[in-house]
């Protein structure tokens, strides 16, 4: 910092010595004699509308005979101009320029500073450099028209001039600066169409645009990117626009040159900044007086005297420029050449409608030009065409001044002829803004479209329906934005409305493909696990599983099975489809369920079927003759049977006990029992068989005996009551007599039941009669039994 204060000290000395030198060189302009003060060259009338020049304070500059540069500085109202003068100038505390504490504005008018600044160009050149100060834009009560006169006056008096602005740029002060120079621009078209005010040796060189120099005041920002202030100015204007996107903001096709320039805050004590002539040089901040002596740095080598034919301006020529301009700013433009005005009264009676509505179709054609030829706001183009028409009403009667009756026709004829071509072109416009209005609508269609087609299905329906939302807002959006300045047509709001149902409809479609997709994607995903747990539960063998290691591998499975489905739809967890496919996974896996248990109670019953077997053969072989000889006490023989059957059920439920639940089980032990039954059976009917071997002579006799008086019987009962009985006769009277009685009534019935000639005999008895006539005896055989029963 210290570093930083001393080279600034260093470069304001220089810039005094430069100074005292050149007022020392320069003593032959009689500067002594010029007042070192102040001087309001221009004033505002009562009404604050027009400029009245002060013609005693202009006459100073008739004392300046050498060549003249005029450095002027314009900008809003308290913004600091007055005290960046008095800077430049080298004026120092309270000496300057006028500077106002308070709100009201300050300056009035123009003023210039008496004494001008001799300065050596680097040239070699010696000019009188003229400080003006201007009144500040935008202050209460006074009109933009009467700013527009002060910009106009000053900028085309100036050869060098500051716009100074405040903290930033912003595209405020770029619109207002573009309007100010714009208007300017067409004055001083106007003031060189009207020369008759300048002398014989006219040149439009005089109303050419100097160098500009935007300066930014109290500038804290950082510009970034490590722009120079220009190249920022220069980025912005590129950037900005004015009145509408079709028209870029470039003050370089107005002024010579454009530059920029910051200044930091002067000074830090609110007693200085609210009254900075009160600051002495030590108060001033040094980053300002270093980039203050930069900016004077390059007004001195950007500086160059008003030119006239090619030559420097003197004083007194620039006193008459003054003259001129604030004349032709007070009545809008110059007047004509005296010459030419007798000849264009004569003309203008046949020409004034045509060249004026000539003036009103190019007015019009800018407008069309800058949208491009394309669709215009209806109330854009009604405004403009009121203007325009306005703009030629006021050009027909200043063409007329004076023929007031011509006049009167000329405008009729004129107004109609307006009136027919606007309704034309308004007609036309309604079919460019319905053109316009489709043609964008189609294009954020497509656009929607266009985005929704990058997505790769399927895509969770949130993400589907956030996607299509952007779109549709950028598309509504940009919409918009295309077509601003027509959301106020019919053809706005109804292809808007046809933008929005038609990307409704696209949307729409989206989800339908989306959603087939989701199910799609949801289906194979489940077969995928269905299939995968099938092959999950594949039996290792042909051997059963127990019910709970088939439950333990149904449930492993199921679980990995169900976990890869998850998985596979980790990102679509939300979908309405992933409950239902979710219940056709876990449906499918208690299909699969069933189906394995199925197979395995198929394979156990395979298995039950092996084992059956083996213990009935091993039930068959422990109960064979060599183990149990025959015949033999029934007694006996069932408690072998019995015991042989329990140890084959319990050997069968203990190999078996894993699978006892299961319903196959117990079907086995159903089959098995059956089947022990049987072995059973066979063994007793092998035991009576031995029985009826040892009483088969006696059984014989009995059968004979019976054939050769079976005739006295007649009925089924009678004939087997006798041979029962003839038969139990011959067997209590042998080796049996001491068997049981339902032992040998057993060996009886099994005899008589094999064998045929007995089974004729009762076979020939059957029929309706012996089966009367046998119930009958039978009931008197019962009859007889009861009553011996009762007497024993």
């Amino acid at each position: 910092m210290a570093l930083l204060l001393r080279k600034t000290w260093i470069f304001s000395a220089i810039i005094t010595l430069i100074i005292f030198v050149n007022e020392c060189v320069w003593c032959s302009n009689d500067y002594n004699l010029l007042r070192d003060e102040p001087l309001q060259l221009v004033k505002p009338d009562i009404q604050h509308k027009q400029l009245i020049l002060n013609h005693d304070y202009v006459k100073t500059l008739y004392q300046i005979e050498g060549p003249v540069a005029v450095a002027a500085i314009v900008g809003k109202y308290h913004s600091g101009k007055s005290f960046l003068l008095n800077q430049l100038m080298g004026k120092r505390q309270g000496f300057g320029f006028n500077i106002g504490p308070f709100v009201k504005p300050e300056t009035m008018g123009i003023w210039m500073w008496g004494k001008p600044l001799p300065v050596t160009l680097s040239s070699g050149q010696n000019i009188s450099l003229i400080f003006l100060d201007t009144e500040g834009f935008a202050a209460n009560n006074v009109s933009e028209s009467y700013d527009a006169k002060i910009f106009a006056v000053a900028t085309l008096l100036s050869s060098y001039l500051i716009y100074n602005s405040v903290k930033i740029i912003d595209q405020a002060d770029m619109d207002y600066l573009e309007l100010l120079a714009r208007r300017t621009q067409l004055f001083a078209l106007r003031s060189q169409m009207s020369r008759a005010k300048w002398a014989s040796d006219f040149n439009h060189d005089l109303l050419t645009f100097p160098p500009l120099m935007w300066v930014v005041q109290d500038f804290v920002q950082a510009i970034g990117d490590d722009k120079s202030p220009k190249e920022w100015l220069q980025g912005m204007m590129d950037s900005s626009t004015w009145e509408s996107e079709d028209h870029r903001i470039s003050l370089l096709d107005v002024f010579e040159s454009v530059n920029c320039h910051t200044l930091f805050f002067p000074a830090t004590r609110k007693d200085l900044l609210q009254d900075l002539s009160q600051a002495r040089e030590e108060d001033l901040t040094a980053e300002y007086k270093l980039e203050r002596d930069n900016l004077l740095q390059k007004l001195r080598l950007g500086i160059i005297p008003k030119g006239k034919n090619d030559r420097p301006m003197t004083g007194p020529e620039l006193a008459t420029l003054i003259d001129i301009l604030v004349t032709a700013a007070n009545e809008g433009s110059l007047a004509q050449v005296p010459s030419r005005w007798h000849g264009f009264i004569q003309d203008m009676k046949q020409s004034a409608v045509q060249d004026c509505f000539k003036f009103y179709d190019t007015d019009m054609e800018v407008l069309h030009e800058k949208h491009l030829h394309g669709a215009i706001n209806q109330h854009e183009l009604l405004e403009w065409h009121e203007m325009a028409k306005k703009k030629t009403l006021r050009l027909l009667q200043q063409v007329l001044f004076g023929l007031e009756h011509v006049y009167v026709e000329s405008s009729k004829e004129m107004n109609s002829t307006i009136q027919e071509n606007f309704e034309k072109a308004n007609e036309m416009n309604e079919k460019k803004i319905k053109l316009r209005c489709g043609e964008i609508q189609n294009r954020q269609e497509l656009q929607v479209e266009e985005v929704l087609s990058q997505l790769s299905l399927p895509v969770q329906t949130s993400s589907l329906l956030g996607t299509y939302n952007g779109a549709l807002s950028g598309a509504i959006t940009g919409y918009a934005e295309l077509l601003e300045q027509l959301e106020e047509t019919t053809a706005y709001r109804k292809h808007l409305h046809q933008l929005k149902a038609s990307v409704e409809n696209v949307k729409n479609s989206y989800l339908f493909k989306n959603s087939k997709a989701l199910e799609a994607m949801f289906e194979n995903a489940s077969k995928a696990a269905v299939a995968e747990l099938k092959l999950l539960t594949m039996h290792p063998s042909q051997d059963p599983m127990t019910p709970n290691d088939l439950k333990r591998l149904i449930k492993k499975s199921s679980e990995k099975v169900l976990d890869r489905f998850r998985r596979d739809t980790e990102h679509f967890h939300k979908e309405k489809e992933y409950d239902v496919y979710m219940n056709v996974v876990q449906n499918g896996f208690t299909e699969v369920a069933k189906g394995c248990e199925l197979r395995n109670n198929n394979l156990l019953k395979s298995t039950l079927d092996s084992k059956i077997h083996d213990l009935t053969e091993q039930m068959k072989a422990n109960t064979d003759a060599t183990k149990a000889p025959l015949p033999m006490n029934e007694t006996a023989l069932d408690h072998i049977l019995y015991s042989e059957t329990a140890k084959v059920l319990d050997r069968f439920s203990q190999d078996l006990d894993e699978f006892k639940d299961l319903p196959a089980f117990q079907e086995g032990i159903l089959l098995l029992t059956k089947s022990l039954h049987y072995v059973c059976g066979e063994r007793r009917h092998e035991n009576m068989a031995a029985y009826q071997h040892e009483v088969g002579v006696p059984l014989d006799i009995a059968k004979r005996i019976a054939l050769l008086s079976a005739d006295r019987y007649d009925t089924v009962f009678s004939i087997t009551l006798y041979i029962k009985e003839i038969c139990l006769l011959n067997l209590n009277e042998g080796k049996a007599a001491n068997w049981p009685v339902y032992l040998k009534i057993s060996i009886i019935e099994r005899y008589m039941a094999n064998d045929a000639d007995i089974q004729k005999l009762i076979y020939d008895r059957q029929g309706i009669y012996s089966a009367i006539i046998g119930f009958i005896q039978w009931l008197r055989w019962n009859m007889d039994y009861f009553k011996s029963f009762v007497i024993s």
